[in-house]
């Protein structure tokens, strides 16, 4: 029986990284909160890719798609999160405060239900991996982007404990980090624009499915702009 991955998110991202995932081998699941959005990332990656739709920061509703997946195929080895959301302001204030309750739930909430729920399963296959998906301009918060810069740094320190929830597993905590995110529809719109630091999600995708085979550590941040060495 193949590998399964479940991919949170069917947006660019989410469709070439599944893309990259059955292409290695796996049997993908794309989830968004919109069954429109993962259908359509699915016919996108063709074969017996899957869509559904599920709130990511329903406990309960995650729980019964992990059933349904374990029920009919029997594993889960392979979890990517690439729900996101940004809102910044230009001072310290309410607002701010605001950004942060607004972001925190899509950001913050869905990878630990995705995490808690899926984790289980992912500890107990043979090449489990879990993946997050942070910018490195979290590293250097700003009044701008306070909020976004919070939720992405406790989503870190999240993934910190999935991968000592990990030790002395084969299953590996990663999170990949990124300036921002390119596509193609992003070029087309822009083709003069250098876009320096930015990461293609077609090479998120090809080192996503590259790390679900390879030795990558327990606990790693893949540093995909070029600016870090990875650990």
């Amino acid at each position: 029986m193949s590998p399964v991955a479940v991919v949170a998110g069917a947006g660019a991202a989410g469709t070439a990284t599944a893309s990259a995932l059955q292409q290695a081998g796996y049997h993908v699941v794309l989830v968004d909160h919109r069954l429109s959005n993962a259908r359509r990332a699915a016919d996108a990656v063709g074969g017996d890719a899957e869509a559904f739709e599920v709130d990511l920061g329903d406990a309960a509703a995650t729980t019964d798609l992990r059933d349904d997946l374990l029920a009919r195929l029997g594993r889960v080895d392979v979890i990517v999160h690439l729900v996101g959301g940004w809102r910044g302001s230009k001072t310290l204030d309410a607002a701010s405060v605001e950004n942060w309750l607004a972001l925190n739930p899509p950001v913050v909430g869905t990878l630990a239900v995705l995490t808690a729920v899926f984790g289980e399963a992912v500890k107990a296959s043979p090449n489990g991996r879990a993946f997050m998906v942070t910018s490195t301009t979290a590293a250097r918060p700003t009044v701008g982007n306070i909020a976004y810069a919070a939720a992405k740094r406790a989503s870190e320190a999240w993934m910190e404990g999935v991968a000592e929830y990990f030790k002395d597993t084969k299953a590996r905590s990663v999170v990949v980090a990124v300036k921002a995110l390119l596509t193609d529809a992003m070029i087309a719109d822009d083709p003069s624009k250098a876009w320096p630091g930015y990461t293609h999600v077609n090479d998120l995708a090809t080192r996503i499915a590259a790390d679900c085979s390879g030795d990558v550590r327990n606990g790693a941040r893949v540093d995909l702009t070029g600016d870090q060495p990875a650990s």
